[in-house]
């Protein structure tokens, strides 16, 4: 099933930008304030929970909640208890979203809890020494199907496994970082299938990241629009 508030928030906004704040901030409402509107959502990583703590982040949920679809990246590979324990508590702060690895297993446990946060499962990594998780793939993404999770995380930096991925579960939907520092270009992973790309540093390392988180929009939309002139999705 769809993440219907993903979506919602993306059409509204004509967007398909995830900003990942991973690493702490100086000004970390001042960033999102700065991005919002060029944004459908903002990736929330584990060194962020780390530094500021979990009730830092839930009135952060609590301030633009409405405004954007909130994600989280804590790293979840555990055993099926542990895992939902971690949603539970990632669900009272506040999050729309939780992304989670799959070689663990225990997966369709895990997506069987109720009032859970739409999960999204890690079938392949951006970064050059994934090679090891990216070579079992195609297994990884049959676990997210089977559990039927909401979608997947899929390489930017690969658009080969992005369009087998996107070829095999054609209903999922696909998160795709590794925009911009990690080297794929804005718009190389939705023209490959992705549906969302999750762009970081260059976007919050910019001297401007109103500007950039703008222009990684523009750039999104114009691959969408030649898609669809294309005959594609």
């Amino acid at each position: 099933m769809k993440p219907a508030k993903l979506w919602e928030v993306a059409e509204a906004k004509e967007s398909r930008v995830i900003v990942a704040v991973d690493a702490p901030t100086p000004d970390l409402r001042g960033l999102i304030r700065l991005v919002k509107d060029y944004a459908a959502g903002v990736k929330v990583g584990l060194p962020a929970l780390l530094r500021w703590g979990p009730e830092a982040l839930k009135s952060l949920c609590e301030e633009y909640g409405e405004e954007l679809y909130l994600l989280c990246d804590f790293k979840l590979a555990d055993i099926p208890y542990i895992v939902a324990e971690e949603l539970k508590a990632i669900r009272e702060i506040g999050f729309d979203g939780a992304i989670l690895h799959l070689f663990q297993g225990g997966v369709e446990e895990v997506a069987a809890l109720e009032d859970r946060p739409d999960l999204y499962g890690v079938v392949a990594m951006s970064h050059p020494q994934a090679e090891l998780l990216n070579s079992h793939f195609r297994e990884l993404l049959t676990e997210a199907i089977r559990a039927g999770l909401e979608g997947c995380v899929v390489p930017a930096t690969r658009e080969a496994v992005v369009r087998e991925v996107r070829r095999i579960a054609p209903g999922l939907t696909l998160l795709a970082p590794g925009v911009g520092a990690q080297g794929a270009n804005p718009g190389a992973a939705v023209s490959a299938g992705a549906d969302f790309e999750i762009v970081g540093r260059a976007i919050t390392r910019s001297p401007d990241p109103r500007l950039a988180c703008r222009r990684v929009r523009d750039s999104i939309n114009a691959a969408l629009r030649a898609l669809k002139r294309s005959g594609g999705r």
